[in-house]
């Protein structure tokens, strides 16, 4: 049976798949795992999504956007 704390889990994941369009693991060790969504101009604009986890499960996630690799505030 579901709680709704694994089914709030399972509807971030399933969000951030569809919006996306990523594949994200079931089940990782991993802390945090980076995406690049995009780059233009020859890396100078990035647009990287950072997925966190805990316990294997996805429970966060942020988007950054660097220029010249410095995080835009």
């Amino acid at each position: 049976m579901l709680t709704s704390k694994d089914n709030f889990l399972h509807l971030l994941k399933a969000e951030i798949e569809e919006f996306y369009k990523i594949s994200i693991p079931d089940y990782t060790e991993e802390k945090q795992i980076v995406y690049i969504l995009s780059r233009h101009l020859l890396g100078i604009y990035e647009k990287k999504l950072y997925v966190n986890f805990l316990c294997g499960k996805v429970v966060d996630y942020k988007v950054f956007y660097y220029i010249f690799n410095k995080k835009l505030i």
